[in-house]
């Protein structure tokens, strides 16, 4: 028997052989057969952002001073809206669009390290208006628990709004807008891949976000009351809740 011919016999053996292995796995023609659905883990979606902020301090001048200003515990708000682009080996890739607003009252003002809130009362606060371009990587651990990491790049428009000393005057109110962005690292949690609350759609597709945020933006310019001109820095730590539900 000449090589072709042995190739030949070769060929249709193997393809007997496979299709009588196909015919075993089909079932039989009187019982139905469900097809197999794979999840799908693209799509859009929208959510929100709430952090506590901790804001370092700012700084102006006026009268040819510089004072610094102190913060208490501040917060942000954003929403937002992405497309989750689905798995791409073992990450998943986002990205979104972000709006928020966020604040801080002053705690103390002070003048070159000299403290004056605990005598004089120091009032105002910090304002922003922020927005980004967001890009994230989630990184499933199982399918209910997706640690991510990521951030964006944006603008922020900052105020320090009527910032001054009780019985002295106001010494600044004024507003900056600047290049901002921020970096983010947490943990997203499927509460119905967890088994709990599965027998309502209120929580489909829906997964709730727990991490932190460091935002900065540099070189805002203000004009104080008195017409001195100074600029500050913004950075600001955070702690973030959030949700993102997928359609």
């Amino acid at each position: 028997m000449c090589r072709t011919q042995l190739l030949t016999a070769a060929f249709l053996s193997a393809a007997f052989f496979t299709a009588a292995q196909a015919a075993d796995l089909v079932a039989p023609s009187d019982q139905p057969v469900s097809p197999v659905v794979l999840p799908s883990t693209s799509g859009f979606y929208v959510g929100s952002t709430s952090t506590i902020n901790f804001l370092d301090d700012t700084g102006f001048d006026v009268l040819g001073l510089r004072v610094s200003t102190d913060y208490d515990v501040g917060f942000y708000s954003s929403l937002r809206a992405g497309y989750d682009f689905g798995a791409a080996g073992w990450v998943s890739p986002r990205l979104e669009l972000e709006l928020g607003y966020g604040g801080a009252s002053v705690d103390e003002h002070s003048v070159e390290g000299i403290g004056g809130a605990g005598s004089i009362d120091s009032f105002g606060d910090a304002r922003t208006f922020q927005g980004y371009v967001n890009g994230y990587i989630d990184i499933p651990v199982t399918n209910a628990i997706k640690p991510f990491v990521g951030g964006g790049v944006g603008f922020m428009n900052l105020e320090l709004r009527k910032q001054g000393v009780a019985g002295v005057a106001t010494l600044m109110d004024d507003s900056d807008a600047a290049f901002a962005y921020h970096l983010d690292a947490g943990v997203g949690i499927d509460i119905q891949g967890l088994g709990l609350f599965t027998s309502t759609s209120l929580f489909q597709n829906t997964i709730f976000e727990v991490g932190y945020r460091y935002t900065a933006a540099d070189d805002f310019d203000f004009t104080a009351r008195d017409g001195s001109s100074s600029s500050t820095d913004f950075t600001s730590n955070s702690v973030t809740l959030g949700f993102r539900k997928k359609f």
